[in-house]
Order: C-alpha cells, then sequence, then structure tokens
C-alpha cells in the first residue's frame, strides 16, 4: 500500500499565488491544503495532519501573523513557516519572535521553499512515529 503524501496547509489570499503554491508542492510531492483566508482555515482545517503551515504574513482580513499567534496559543507544534512578497524586517522579526520556524520571501525560487519544508519534514521519523 502506498503511503500518501504528506500535507502542507497553504493560507494565502492572492488566488494565482494560491494555485501556484499548490502547483509547486504537487510537484515537490506534497499534498496542498489550500485555503484562500485564515477565517477558511479556521473553519475547516484539513482532515490530514499536516507537516506544515504556510502562511501569508499580509492575508487580507485576520493577517497571517494573528493566525500563527492563535496556532500557538492552542497549543499546537505545527511548523510555521511565514511567507511574503515584501521582505519587511519588523514582520520577519514579529514572526521568529512568534515562532515561525522559517521566513519565505515569495521572490525567492522554490529550491528555497522546498528547503524549509524539508526542515520541518523527515519522512523516515514520521514513518516511524505513524507505526
Amino acid at each position: 500500500m502506498e503511503t500518501p503524501a504528506p500535507t502542507v496547509v497553504v493560507v494565502e489570499d492572492d488566488s494565482a499565488t494560491l494555485k501556484a503554491l499548490g502547483r509547486v508542492l504537487k510537484a515537490l510531492g506534497f499534498d496542498a491544503a489550500l485555503y484562500s483566508s485564515t477565517q477558511e482555515f479556521l473553519a475547516s482545517p484539513p482532515q490530514t495532519t499536516p507537516i506544515c503551515l504556510l502562511l501569508d504574513a499580509h492575508v487580507k482580513g485576520t493577517p497571517g501573523l494573528d493566525l500563527q499567534h492563535q496556532v500557538a496559543a492552542l497549543g499546537s507544534s505545527l511548523p510555521i513557516i511565514v511567507m511574503s512578497a515584501l521582505d519587511d524586517l519588523d514582520v520577519r522579526a514579529d514572526a521568529v519572535r512568534m515562532g515561525c520556524v522559517g521566513y519565505f520571501d515569495k521572490t525567492s525560487n522554490v529550491d528555497e521553499l522546498r528547503k524549509l519544508i524539508s526542515s520541518v519534514h523527515h519522512p523516515a521519523t514520521d514513518r516511524k512515529q505513524g507505526d
């Protein structure tokens, strides 16, 4: 029986970027649970346990950093990678202070995203935990 691909949750309000990230994640071997808002994610979380949350810092509605705070307040150990098209040092510092495991500049290449996700996803360890 084939092991399902690990799931990465993406919260991004720009529909073109959201779709593109979904395609990139699939090409990298991941399933993607795509959400266009923090409210959508909170109302209908993914059915499978994700390996990480890729979160737009400037998502409309409830800002991404507010969602990062809410996830942490729930006691979740879900690794969060904050992303932004604007490499704002204050936002980056806030995200890191609140516990994000990485920061992805959307103008970076796909390899940077793969490296960030790989830093939180360890397939051999994940399989052992699921046994």
